[in-house]
């Protein structure tokens, strides 16, 4: 999957979760505005019993696992159709994080998933599955923490390669779903207390820098400068102004050479009240 194609598919995993629900809900508002084809994939996680239990009592327990799956694909696939969306349908078993980092590399534009699952009552914390995922992840990766009509994204830069691939990423899908883009830049604080000027002008430069990068588009994408721990800003800006997304890369400045999702990343995934975007580095 490479970050540059337009949104032609778009993976959503569901598993009859209140969360599960409003990401097939958000999926849809995306794949009516791009055209995309939208695969519900449900992965039955395998069943172990602690108890060696008849043949005939597991079968029918597998059974009724089974059966639950299937509902689950086939309302989900309802709820597309009703749109007029060209929907697919998958089903199998094993580990639900493994199956779908699998099947999203297989050539898809956009994961759409709910931040936790059927037994998470706040649906704003992030699940064991999802946590996986996005740390493991290859493809944009769309966490839904609740609805929203997704018309003002916030987009984050340090001025790093994976900051610049994320806005235009985001600014790509902002046209098609006609959202406006606030560009936010964090400065630290440590930083603006010895100097504020340079503080101030580096900012500036970085946000200029990726506007310059990224180039022109049909949207207007607005710039901020804010000063501060980057996680707990980007978090605050996003509530006070009521976003509806932040979208980050999965590795910034500082962060290059670890696998795994960059820190701030991290920490704006777990402590967002609205959905993320992470977008991870071109492949």
């Amino acid at each position: 999957m490479k970050n540059e194609e337009s949104l032609k598919r778009i993976l959503v995993p569901v598993d009859g979760s209140v969360s599960s629900l409003m990401a097939q809900e958000t999926a849809a508002i995306i794949a009516k505005k791009t055209e995309a084809t939208v695969t519900v994939l449900h992965v039955m996680p395998e069943w172990r019993s602690t108890h060696d239990l008849p043949s005939s009592v597991r079968n029918e327990i597998m059974g009724h696992v089974e059966q639950y799956g299937y509902d689950i694909i086939s309302k989900a696939k309802a709820l597309f159709t009703e749109e007029s969306i060209n929907v697919e349908e998958r089903v199998f078993g094993g580990d639900p994080a493994s199956g779908i980092l699998d099947l999203s590399g297989q050539d898809y534009s956009l994961v759409v998933m709910g931040a936790c699952g059927e037994h998470e009552k706040d649906t704003c914390m992030l699940g064991s599955v999802t946590k996986k995922i996005i740390r493991h992840t290859r493809c944009p990766t769309f966490v839904v923490k609740k609805l929203s009509t997704l018309f003002n994204l916030l987009v984050c830069t340090d001025g790093s390669v994976h900051s610049i691939e994320a806005l235009d990423f985001t600014a790509k899908l902002a046209e098609k779903i006609d959202a406006n883009i606030a560009l936010l830049n964090v400065q630290e604080r440590r930083l603006y207390r010895v100097s504020p000027k340079t503080a101030e002008d580096l900012g500036q430069r970085i946000l200029s820098k990726t506007l310059e990068i990224v180039g022109k588009r049909k949207l207007k994408i607005s710039t901020k400068l804010e000063f501060g721990v980057p996680s707990d800003v980007i978090v605050e800006v996003a509530e006070n102004e009521n976003y509806d997304l932040i979208a980050i890369g999965s590795r910034g400045l500082g962060t290059a050479d670890r696998f795994l999702l960059g820190s701030v990343s991290d920490d704006v995934s777990h402590k967002a009240k609205c959905s993320v975007l992470i977008i991870p580095p071109k492949v």
